[in-house]
């Protein structure tokens, strides 16, 4: 037991309440196959649930590493179809056992996405979630304690290129998590942009990779494609220096 808690009562409270907190929002995914998550794979919980009163048919996941956000997004919708978009075969098993339960509904792409058809480096990190096109830069290595192992040659090709040629279903929600590209995949996905309703974008205030753009930029090319900034998500402390986070862009 930690001693501040014999004489600091508080302690005890916010602990309990950071407890609580957890209980209830996993009980919001109770008897969904979202309930296997672990507490970091939830980030986008809340924001998810602000789309109930108009659910996406068709959602996006761009960058989708092991498939825990499409298992999340597809236990609160459903009846949407998922197109998931991850250029590193190490992660395809795991996709694939994250998604068994809509074998139907989900469909995967061993792609990256970005602004034109061509070959790129993928820097692959000790820790592969944070594995990137760009570069980790020297604060991300120490803010994240992540470290590039490898390099790898991958596929890229823009969002509206592939949707063209391969007959895709235009999106309602696009979800970006490609740890720092996320704006040079905007600029691949205009025609795209056109018919989503949402986008779910991880944006960051520091640049943990090399030439990486900041949130106002990510804001100002949404508000330029007719999106408005709607919420942040859970992981955003109050209080606390900004670092990353994942904001809703709807629509006007």
């Amino acid at each position: 037991m930690r001693l501040s808690l014999l004489y600091n009562p508080l302690d005890v409270v916010e602990r309990l309440a950071v407890a609580s907190r957890r209980r209830r929002r996993f009980r919001r995914l109770h008897g969904t196959p979202a309930a296997a998550l672990s507490l970091g794979h939830i980030d986008s919980l809340e924001l998810l649930e602000l789309l109930r009163p108009s659910p996406p048919a068709v959602i996006y996941d761009i960058g989708a590493n092991i498939g825990t956000w499409t298992c999340l997004a597809k236990s609160l919708f459903p009846a949407a179809r998922v197109e998931a978009f991850e250029p590193l075969g190490q992660h395809f098993g795991k996709f694939k056992q994250w998604t068994a339960p809509w074998p139907d509904d989900v469909r995967l792409h061993a792609c990256a996405l970005g602004p034109i058809e061509r070959t790129a480096t993928m820097h692959v990190m000790d820790f592969s979630d944070a594995s990137s096109l760009l570069a980790l830069s020297a604060e991300g290595s120490r803010e994240f304690s992540v470290h590039p192992t490898a390099e790898t040659s991958v596929p890229v090709v823009p969002l509206d290129v592939l949707i063209a040629r391969e007959n895709l279903p235009p999106p309602d929600l696009l979800k970006l998590d490609v740890q720092g590209y996320e704006l040079e995949v905007l600029r691949g996905a205009t025609a795209a942009l056109r018919t989503t309703r949402a986008v779910l974008c991880e944006v960051s205030f520091r640049e943990y990779y090399t030439g990486q753009p900041l949130f106002p930029e990510i804001l100002a090319f949404l508000r330029s494609h007719g999106f408005a900034l709607h919420a942040f998500g859970e992981s955003l402390a109050l209080g606390a220096p900004l670092v990353q986070a994942d904001a809703l862009f709807l629509k006007e």
